[in-house]
């Protein structure tokens, strides 16, 4: 569990449990504003330290709960508790990437997010945990192919809410790569884990993915009602290539399971 640092900020997580009342978003905006201008530090048990933005939604989910996606981070700590390769697309402040590299020994990580706000609060997170030496940052798109794409955040209280979109040349335009290209760029063949949050374009990452090439042994991927694809045709297309769906707990997956955390582990064999 996750807990705030600092009194000034188990004052505020204090306020934030609160109930509701009038005001009380603005009036939590502006002290996060206001007197954590160098963002929240929190501490878990194991020793993992985040510094995060306080008027972002899941530091103030953080701070209330004492956690975030706690589940899915603890099956991708025990799948890579062997070492191995983690691409984290979707990367955010370093939520997966840091726990597991504080969790796991022998890891090689490739923490990927398109989104230059939260580039600095992820290397900085990278950083304060001591994770230089294995993980590697890329601030980049990862699509179904190599184009340019639009960045957009909905939600500006929600850096997770980062999207792009291909053929929408809007304010903010950047470079995408594909899944293969960074394998290839790292000199990656074999995958442990690939945890892929990308605000409903995960499949197509996939679409035309080369399994055959590139042996990926485990997927942890978001599924809500931002994807375009439906369930069982989802489910249907990795399975054809070699991979059951299972949710967080380890159990086999239906069209009317319950799906925890939003996240799918699709796992090969």
């Amino acid at each position: 569990m996750f807990k705030p640092v600092h009194t000034a900020s188990k004052i505020f997580a204090a306020y934030l449990k609160l109930g509701n009342h009038p005001a009380k978003v603005r009036l939590q905006n502006w002290m996060g504003r206001t007197f954590f201008r160098k963002g929240i530090l929190l501490k878990n048990d194991s020793g993992v330290l985040f510094r995060l933005p306080a008027n972002d939604w899941i530091t103030r989910i953080m701070l209330m709960e004492g956690g975030y996606e706690a589940q899915s981070l603890q099956l991708a700590s025990s799948i890579l508790k062997n070492g191995g390769v983690f691409v984290d697309i979707g990367a955010n402040f370093g939520l997966y990437s840091c726990t597991v590299s504080k969790a796991c020994n022998h890891l090689k990580i490739i923490a990927v997010d398109p989104n230059y706000k939260i580039i600095p609060t992820l290397l900085q997170n990278i950083t304060l945990n001591q994770a230089e030496a294995m993980i590697s940052v890329f601030n980049t798109a990862i699509a179904g192919r190599e184009t340019f794409v639009t960045l957009a955040q909905p939600a500006a209280d929600n850096l997770g809410t980062t999207q792009t979109k291909t053929g929408s040349i809007g304010l903010l335009n950047i470079g995408s790569s594909t899944l293969q290209n960074l394998l290839q760029a790292n000199n990656i063949t074999n995958v442990t884990l690939v945890k892929i949050d990308i605000e409903g374009n995960e499949f197509s990452v996939f679409e035309h993915f080369e399994f055959e090439k590139f042996n990926i042994e485990n997927i942890l991927l978001e599924y809500n009602h931002l994807s375009p694809v439906p369930f069982t045709n989802l489910v249907s297309f990795f399975k054809g290539n070699g991979y059951k769906a299972l949710d967080i707990n380890g159990n086999l997956l239906h069209a009317d399971s319950l799906i925890s955390e939003n996240n799918i582990w699709f796992k090969k064999g």
